[in-house]
């Protein structure tokens, strides 16, 4: 049995009887029931809670119906997540289902993903969508492994025609699909089909990496590549090997997602380059950067990769590449080398031992799949351990808090796996940072890694050595218990408590003579590699003899360690705060050290031998005498909790006599009696009591009943005593305290707290003799022989608690009852005596209907079947309830009584009955004469909802009870294949269950007279006038309600009367009213039910009468908090025959045939009723739309009510319905409206609607001009040619020179500018050009349509109203003229309202738009021109040739006119509206647009108008932007003169020509295979990682352009004067190559730049030096950094490379260019560190080498710099050698010469201390590049350094920065470096590392 499936009711203690088979089948047959009758609610509401327990059979049916109701039917928003919800859910469990159960359709799934993430204007409700879209992607997710393997090729040939990787828009979006919708999951074994070879993943694998090479070193694309890679190498179960180079490929990608400074720029891109995309995602209002709101571990992918494709240990392979990657990031673990790096390498480290640790786990199972040969070997695993030692070690004591617990999970994840790897270094660093006083954050660190490692540390059959750790440890982290440090007391009692936990027994064993002498092993190390670990083959053999031993022997220190422990406590008991309150939640701020003191003493004291409790006793007892500290209540009361728990027996002998003797005496000395309600101040006198009286609470709380009853008389006379004379209410509330515990202790259910082994086990001496071997041994939960221990109640015990209760509260509730009768209507002092009895009696009635708690059950029934669909529905809403509990009714949940003839049940009914009349009786008379007692009410509330909704339990008890069970559990390390927990554990989740038991019960509590009466009285106490009441009424009312769900509806029109405007209207009463109807129960019903969600519309919008700012802030926020989550009422609709038949074979073993006439029946009944809640909506909706039409069109609304009602209109007006026509024109003439509001609201629902109209047409006239216009033509292996027999890249260019009449120009529209880039699909839409004549593209409307049609035309067809929305609509923003943007809703309006009502309406509007457009002056003008012609060339899409004709006959003049006279802050409104109206539309729809900015008015570089000629240009590249490749010949064409333009005077020409020559040029490329399989055939023939599309030289004529402009920068540097600053050519032509080759790295297709810049590296270079002008000089620094941080290809990488070290061996080169080009070249060598070759490296290290000796300082300092970088990357024979290298270069000593003489040779001299100095840089980069450890090389390094101390400059300045950096960086390991020493080297050394004194 698996650890979730594991049923914790068979461990209660009573008889369930057939309870799980009568749940599976009530559940089964009600199930069918609600999906055949379409009651959806219930049936997800149904599922929610229970799927997790099905049978498999049942959860496949459950599936395949889910995912019918998910792809089939139209659900709202709740039901549509919470249906995806579950299927994500049940889809990821692994063990669960597997593929091999069933498969999912993906065809249906991707389209309804296609649909949400590019949506139609008529869908509309973009807040739904977008969380429908996130449920979706969260089910994909999950549901990928169920694509069956054979429909890759098929998602491929769907999804490889919409890829376009010349720009970014749209892409990402595609990618993810990609990475959503590949099938990852592996063939079933043995398959051999050819369907199955054609499909393998080794076929389309290499088209992965050929897609992923278009994008390298984006950090987008490189995670949803990599993930997708990673899923395939984790589902593929080993029958999928991945090539080296795949794997480098992989790795390369990955090290970028660290962020670390070496690989990103710290320079940022021009703003004119990182403004120059083109993104159109947001005119569809689609999430930004066009992707999906999918969220992507980047570090957990990449660690899963590395791990899941760690198969053997073959060179190259990820075994090896990972430890050279650990090598390069290991100084970024450091604590001091923190940064923005931190968080995600520490995510990596713990996804890696996480990943690990759970391949291991599963290769351990015995249903592994994975084959033998490719699991991990022992020797991989502690290969691989090793690496993330080193790792987590650094990361130890870090500096965020987040990595230092990511370092701790990391270690405990190392430890389970290989303990004596990690355990031997991590204690002997751990007892070092504990011994520490001056280090308290190494100190803190380490108490937290003990407290996470203590259950492995502890486990004896894991670690044997561990145990004699366990002594010393407990008593070296003994002073971390320290009142004056809680986060280090925190971890110190969480390692004490775990300890315990894990089965710790506190006992001294005997130890049997001496310690065993060492045991010498026998076995050899086996290392293959002189460099490599000898930990990696030596596997560990403890000497058990010795272990036990050394364990038995540190067992002797258990009992003075609990001596000191319990003293530490007590002073940490007497010190912490405490809020002094006896309610049930506490406002202390210390209550979670509070529970953690008391958890971890409680497990303690049940751990410790019997031979410890007379001291522990006598411990306890002294604290409790000598202590009556009121700030140390609730801590001693949780300490005194625990030893009772623990000791029942000890505890009550030793305390309970006293407590009873000393209450009693103070008592009779007068103590407590004087009247008081205070809370915080009492009498000194009152110390002692409350002291006592507190720890005679705590004993008798959930206490054993047999030793309880041996106490009866004393207890019964002290709770007497306390109740009858005490009248402060600290004391009779404690006194109701004890009264409550002693009761539950003796009338309910509960586990004994126990030990970690049952007492049959604990008391066997052979464990009590070894109990160290059976630490860690958790006991499996499942096992027949667990055993928990459960007090039952007790005849006696039940009696005694009856007597209590006749004798205490039933004479008190005729003493209440009397006293309400009698007493003065009104009270003068809210303190008097009265004011105190009251509260008294309360406080007592309250303990006392809680003391009857598990006597009886609540009063209650079975749900008849036709309610039953309702009250399921309002019990989902209620609270989240267990599974496994029946359906309809109450279960058995160990009640005292039970049958409801008996005589002590009816006592007991009787008794709570009373309880409940004087709760009626009190809440009216509260109300009526004490209405100002505030104290009295709340306490008369809280004892109402103890009546209303405990029954030994409620909602809150039962939620501490799941937090309570949950705490701790982190520590433990859970196989969910086997099911073992420590019992402790085990006793608290039993308990949860059964507290949700009793919970269950009250769910099926029928309301009442009473119950009614009482919740009505507390509604009233909702709208008092006092806060405090309010909220506690509130709070109260929203249980009851939660509770009896059926008394809440004739509350509401109360609530919602309190709204309307009247004239003794209260705004404390709206507040009350508008907490009410936002709390949960209530929230839910009116988003259900029809018959109160209007009514409570209304009252919204209509509540504008008061100005309180709170009730405004109210009605707002529950109407945005409804508006996202409502919808129209959707019709029932019929099951398809597919899912009927899944519905009606659903669990067909356990539920009789379907062919039943009652069956029948019932399903008919409920369908009827549905269909009845349809219509009924439908009436009440269109109801609602009427009266928000009129608050709209009433004057006197307001702005913010009228926004509300606009919300609403908005959410509820449904697509699949007629608009309606007031409602239409209301919207319309509000587009003229004064307040802007209501104009943009009024626009974005007339689109919606609109375009709803539009869609309906389309349907029920499928003939006219746009609907039958679209069509799908057949490509199949044609591509392109189907199309026309003219290249499809020119087409455009065709159709501009040939007229609208060619072929080119009448070729069918394909508005998709991705679609055949890549590879063309099987099937195409286009849409035929438009057709003679002046036929109306709408010229039929829906009928049902037609009014609300013609209600919008004639508003915008009468007179004036264009030149009103004109006005309107073109005035200027309040905020700046920045935040002026173009209006993408206006323009989408625009857009429908031209395309439903044709040229006919823009001639209405031309005369506005013509006049907007010609005043270039008005900025908001200019915007709203935009818009509107924005919306026209969009809108045109199906209007006839003649309409067209038309419009380009008024527009094509009037544009020219605008373009000519566009401004600076004009001309983003004009290119946002050409992107909008160009996105997604065929390039030749607007021919005579595009043939006026290519032709009309040419780019003139002899101009002096620079920003009329930039903007040309901008206009040239809008369109390059949207048509891309389509659109690119049409551009060359008109030969633009762009290469004048390099050298431009004006920098704004210059750059714009620069971009535009990018991407004009680049834009040339597309792939274009015929169909999609020739492509996967095609790429795959370049070999596993596929064809490099990472570079492209270009065309001829792009590579002659390139030159071209190389060549005449060259010829202008010989003119160049530098004293003419930035006026040359040369200068403003560097410029404008520079921007060149920067918009590649801005672009999203950089390949033409990485394949050109290498040949022109050289003029770069020279550039930086560009002394005489700045701006170059940055430019071309930007260009060479980003150049040397991209991702190359193996292919690339090494080109790349060789032209960066022969510019660095030119001789002509100054020394400038070296110091400049070397750090470039080590950030290019660690960025592509996994795609270069060995070879390569190492030329790399030896060029940089060789400029150690250059005659200029500076370059030997660059190089030095470059080539420690470089060392920290290479291999130890690399290491090996350069250090045998520089070592020979300081062999040779330099002659002595004379102070003040020259040498006798200097020129020999010199080239000697040239050479010298070289060796001491090579030397110096070894020690640098080691900052944080020291290698076994390193001290004779040193050593040799320490040699040339007295060497001259440079050489002794190079080893005094040296021994600096180095004490520097070990400075503060240098106690456990200084041991990798010989006592000679640091005595050698001594004087380099200390530093000077200065009084030496």
């Amino acid at each position: 049995m698996r650890f979730d499936e594991v049923n914790w009711s068979k461990l209660l203690p009573y008889d369930r009887g057939d309870e799980d088979a009568e749940f599976e089948r009530a559940f089964v047959a009600h199930l069918r029931v609600y999906l055949l009758s379409s009651n959806y609610a219930a049936a997800t509401a149904l599922l929610s809670h229970n799927y997790n327990v099905l049978s498999l059979s049942l959860r496949v049916d459950i599936c395949r119906i889910l995912y019918e109701l998910i792809t089939t039917q139209t659900l709202d928003l709740t039901l549509f997540g919470m249906c995806t919800s579950i299927l994500a859910r049940m889809l990821r469990r692994e063990d669960k289902l597997t593929v091999d159960d069933f498969t999912l359709d993906w065809r249906r799934l991707y389209d309804l993903t296609r649909s949400l993430a590019f949506p139609k204007v008529w869908h509309g409700n973009h807040p739904q969508r977008r969380s429908k879209l996130k449920s979706v992607l969260d089910l994909l997710c999950a549901a990928n492994r169920f694509i069956p393997p054979s429909a890759a090729i098929e998602v491929f040939q769907e999804l490889l025609p919409k890829v376009q990787f010349n720009s970014l828009d749209w892409q990402i979006i595609n990618i993810q699909m990609i990475n959503l919708f590949v099938p990852t999951s592996a063939l079933p074994l043995g398959s051999t089909t050819a369907k199955s070879a054609e499909s393998s993943p080794e076929r389309w694998l290499p088209t992965v990496f050929s897609l992923w090479s278009f994008n390298l070193r984006s950090s987008g694309y490189d995670a949803y590549f990599l993930n997708l890679v990673t899923c395939l190498a984790v589902e593929q179960k080993g029958q999928l090997k991945f090539t080296n180079e795949q794997i480098r490929i992989a790795f390369a990608s990955g090290l970028h997602f660290f962020h670390l400074p070496v690989t990103r720029g710290a320079m940022p891109l021009p703003r004119n380059l990182s403004s120059s995309l083109t993104d159109t995602s947001y005119f569809y209002r689609l999430p930004p950067n066009s992707s999906l709101p999918l969220s992507e571990e980047r570090a957990l992918t990449f660690a899963r990769f590395i791990v899941y494709t760690m198969n053997d240990e073959s060179p190259g392979g990820t075994m090896e590449l990972f430890e050279q990657l650990v090598q390069m990031i290991e100084p970024f673990y450091h604590p001091s080398n923190n940064g923005s790096w931190t968080s995600i390498l520490s995510r990596f480290l713990r996804n890696l031992s996480k990943e690990l640790l759970e391949r291991i786990t599963a290769e351990s199972d015995d249903d592994c799949r994975v084959p033998v040969d490719m699991r991990l070997t022992r020797r991989m695993r502690r290969r691989f351990v090793l690496s993330l030692r080193t790792l987590a070690m650094l990361l130890l004591f870090s500096k965020s808090e987040d990595s230092i617990s990511m370092s701790h999970s990391t270690l405990k994840h190392l430890a389970e796996v290989e303990p004596d790897l990690i355990f031997e270094p991590l204690l002997e660093t751990l007892y070092t940072a504990i011994d520490s006083v001056t280090e308290t954050h190494r100190m803190i660190s380490a108490m937290r890694a003990l407290a996470k490692l203590a259950t492995t540390l502890s486990n004896f059959a894991l670690y044997p050595e561990g145990a004699q750790h366990v002594a010393p440890l407990l008593l070296l982290t003994l002073p971390g218990i320290d009142v004056n440090d809680p986060t280090k007391t925190w971890f110190a009692l969480t390692f004490i408590r775990n300890l315990c936990l894990n089965g710790v027994v506190l006992e001294e064993l005997p130890v049997i003579g001496d310690m065993p002498a060492p045991r010498t092993s026998s076995k050899a190390s086996m290392v293959s590699d002189a460099a490599e670990d000898p930990s990696v083959d030596s596997l560990p053999e403890p000497d058990m003899n010795q272990v036990e031993w050394m364990t038995r022997a540190s067992t002797a220190q258990f009992e003075t360690w609990l001596d000191q422990y319990l003293r530490r406590i007590f002073a940490l008991v007497d010190n912490l705060s405490s809020s002094l309150e006896t309610s049930d939640a506490s406002s202390s701020g210390d209550s979670g050290l509070h529970a953690m003191v008391a958890q971890t003493t409680e497990v303690v004291l049940h751990q410790c031998s019997e031979r410890y409790y007379p001291m522990v006793s006598r411990l306890i007892t002294d604290f409790v005498t000598n202590t009556s500290s009121l700030s140390a209540v609730e801590s001693m009361s949780k300490v005194v909790f625990a030893f009772a728990s623990a000791m029942p027996e000890v505890a009550l002998q030793s305390l309970l006599p006293m407590c009873c003797e000393r209450i009693a005496e103070d008592i009779n000395n007068g103590v407590g009696r004087a009247p008081s309600l205070s809370k915080r101040t009492r009498s000194h006198s009152e110390t002692t009591l409350i002291w006592f009286a507190s720890v005679l609470s705590v004993l008798t709380d959930q206490q054993n009943g047999e030793h309880l009853m041996r106490y009866k008389d004393q207890l019964l006379k002290t709770v007497n005593l306390i109740l009858d004379h005490c009248m402060s209410r600290q004391v009779y509330a404690t006194g109701g305290r004890i009264l409550l515990n002693i009761t539950t202790s003796l009338t309910y259910m509960y586990t004994k707290r126990g030990r970690s082994v049952p007492d049959d086990v604990w008391n066997d001496p052979e464990f009590r003799e070894n109990h160290f071997r059976y630490w860690g041994q958790l006991p499996k939960i499942d096992d027949p022989d667990f055993k928990l221990q459960w007090h039952l109640p007790s005849q006696e015990g039940v009696d005694f608690s009856l007597e209590l209760l006749r004798n205490i509260i039933v004479p008190r509730i005729a003493d209440l009852d009397k006293f309400m009768d009698t007493a003065p209507s009104k009270q003068e002092s809210t303190m008097s005596q009265d004011n105190v009895y009251l509260n008294k009696m309360f406080v007592i009635m309250r303990f006392g209907v809680r003391s009857l708690g598990c006597l009886i059950p609540p009063p209650g029934a079975s749900i008849a079947a036709d309610k039953l669909a309702d009250a399921i529905i309002e019990g989902h809403d209620a609270s989240s309830m267990p599974t496994r509990y029946r359906i309809d009714g109450q279960v058995v949940a160990g009640y005292v009584f039970t049958d409801p003839n008996s005589d002590q049940y009816k006592e007991v009914a009787g008794i709570r009955n009373q309880i409940g009349a004087l709760v009626a009786k009190a809440l009216g008379y509260m109300a009526e004469y004490y209405e100002d007692d505030v104290e009295n009410i709340k306490a008369l509330i809280r004892l109402t909802h103890d009546y209303m909704c405990h029954y030994g339990t409620d909602r809150s008890t039962c939620a501490a009870q799941r937090r309570h069970w949950n705490s701790g559990l982190d520590s433990f390390t859970f196989d969910n294949s086997v099911c073992k927990m420590p019992r402790y554990f085990v006793s608290k989740r039993v308990m949860y269950i059964q507290a949700s038991r009793l919970l269950h019960n009250t769910r099926f509590m029928r309301a009442n007279e009473l119950t009614s009466d009482i919740t009505l009285k507390l509604s009233k106490l909702c709208l008092s006038l006092y806060s405090e009441v309010r909220s506690h009424a509130v709070s109260i009312l929203e249980s009851v309600l939660s509770i009896l769900p059926e008394t809440k509806y004739p509350l509401i029109p109360s609530f919602l009367a309190e709204l309307d405007e009247k004239e003794d209207s209260d705004p404390e009463k709206m507040i009350g009213a508008l907490h009410v109807l936002d709390s949960q129960p209530l929230r839910r019903a009116f988003l259900r039910d029809w018959n109160y969600f209007p009514q409570l519309v209304l009252a919204l919008c209509r509540a504008q009468h008061e100005d309180k700012p709170l009730v405004k802030k109210l009605i707002m926020n529950i109407a945005v908090s409804q508006v996202v989550h409502i919808s129209a009422p959707l019709s029932v609709q019929i099951f398809s025959e597919p899912l009927q038949e899944l519905v009606r074979t659903l669990g067909a073993s356990l539920v009789p045939s379907l062919d039943d006439p009652e069956f029948e029946a019932t399903v008919a009944q409920g369908r009827a009723k549905c269909v009845e809640s349809y219509e009924f909506a439908q009436t009440e909706n269109a109801k609602l739309v009427s009266s928000l039409v009129n608050i709209l069109r009433d004057a006197g609304t307001t702005w913010r009510f009228a926004a509300i009602a606009g919300y609403y209109v908005d959410y509820i007006s449904s697509s699949s319905s007629s608009p309606e026509p007031r409602l239409m024109g209301t919207l319309a003439e509000n587009l003229t409206s004064d307040l802007v509001l209501f104009r943009e609201s009024s626009a974005i629902n007339l689109t919606q609607q609109l375009g709803n109209i539009k869609h309906r047409s389309k349907l029920v006239f499928p003939d006219i001009i746009a609907a039958s216009t679209r069509s799908d033509v057949d490509l199949r292996g044609k591509g392109a040619r189907a199309f026309s027999e003219l290249p499809y890249t020119e087409l455009c260019e065709r159709a501009l020179a040939d007229g609208d009449n060619s072929e080119a120009a009448l070729t069918p529209f394909l508005d998709n500018p991705a679609t055949g880039w890549f590879a063309w699909p099987l099937m195409a839409k286009v849409i035929a050009t438009p057709k003679q004549g002046g036929a109306l593209a709408f010229d039929r409307i829906d009928p049902d349509c037609q009014p609300a049609y013609e209600a919008v035309r004639d508003v915008l067809f009468s007179e004036g109203k264009w030149d009103r929305i004109a006005k309107l609509f073109s005035q200027e923003s309040s905020r700046s003229p920045e935040d002026d943007n173009f209006g993408v809703t206006r323009a989408a309006f625009y857009t429908q309202v031209f395309a439903l009502y044709d040229f006919s309406l823009l001639e209405q509007a031309w005369p506005a738009i013509e006049q907007l457009t010609l005043d270039i002056e008005r900025t908001g003008a200019q915007r709203a021109a935009s818009e509107m012609i924005a919306g026209v060339l969009r809108g045109s899409k199906y209007w006839s040739r003649e309409s067209l004709d038309k419009m380009w006959g008024l527009l094509i003049p009037l544009l020219s006119t605008a373009f000519s006279k566009l401004r600076p802050d004009t001309l983003r409104f004009w290119q946002t509206s050409l992107r909008f109206a160009f996105a997604r539309r065929d390039p030749r729809r607007f021919l005579p647009l595009v043939r006026l900015i290519i032709y009309g008015n040419p780019f003139d570089p002899q101009s002096e108008a620079p920003f009329a000629e930039a903007a040309k240009i901008e206009l040239l590249l809008l369109l390059i932007n949207s048509w891309d490749w389509r659109i690119v010949s049409a551009i060359t064409a008109s030969k633009p003169r762009l290469l004048d333009a390099l050298a431009h005077p004006y920098k704004q020409v210059r750059d714009a020509a620069g971009i535009l020559m990018y991407t004009l040029y680049s834009a040339e490329y597309s792939v274009s295979y015929t169909d999609v399989e020739t492509a996967i055939d095609d790429l795959a023939r370049y070999g596993a990682t596929g064809r490099d599309f990472s570079h492209w030289e270009g065309s001829q004529k792009t590579q002659m352009f390139v030159k071209e402009m190389a060549s005449r920068v060259s010829e202008w540097k010989a003119d160049h004067i530098p004293s003419n600053e930035g006026t040359s050519n040369y200068s403003r032509g560097s410029k404008t190559l520079l921007t060149f080759f920067l918009a590649g790295f801005s672009y999203s297709s950089k390949r033409l730049a990485i394949e050109h810049i290498p040949s022109i590296l050289p003029m770069f270079s020279v550039l930086q030096e560009q002394s005489d002008d700045e701006e170059v000089a940055r430019l071309a620094k930007a260009v060479m950094q980003f150049f040397s941080q991209i991702l190359y290809t193996s292919q690339m990488s090494e080109g790349v490379t060789s032209k960066v070290l022969a510019l660095l061996e030119e001789s002509s080169n100054s020394w400038h260019v070296i110091t400049k080009t070397l750090p470039l070249l080590c950030t290019l060598t660690f960025s592509n560190r996994f795609t270069l070759s060995r070879e390569v490296r190492m030329k790399i290290v030896d060029t940089t080498a060789l400029f150690l000796e250059h005659d200029q300082i500076e370059v030997r300092h660059s190089a030095s710099k470059s080539l420690a970088s470089l060392v920290k990357c290479a291999s130890s024979k690399v290491i090996a050698d350069i250090n045998s290298k520089f070592s020979a270069k300081i062999s040779t000593r330099l002659p002595r010469v004379r102070y003040g003489k020259p040498p006798k040779n200097p020129a020999a001299y010199n080239r000697l201390v040239l050479t010298r100095h070289a060796g001491v840089l090579g030397l110096s980069c070894l020690v640098l590049a080691f900052p944080y450890n020291i290698p076994d090389w390193l001290p004779e390094v040193l050593v040799l350094l320490a040699g040339c101390i007295d060497d001259p400059n440079p050489i002794q300045s190079t080893v005094q920065r040296t021994f600096a950096e180095f004490r520097r960086t070990h400075m503060d390991t240098w106690h456990e470096d200084r041991k990798r020493f010989t006592s000679s080297q640091l005595e050698l050394l001594t004087d380099m590392l200390v530093s000077p004194c200065y009084y030496a």
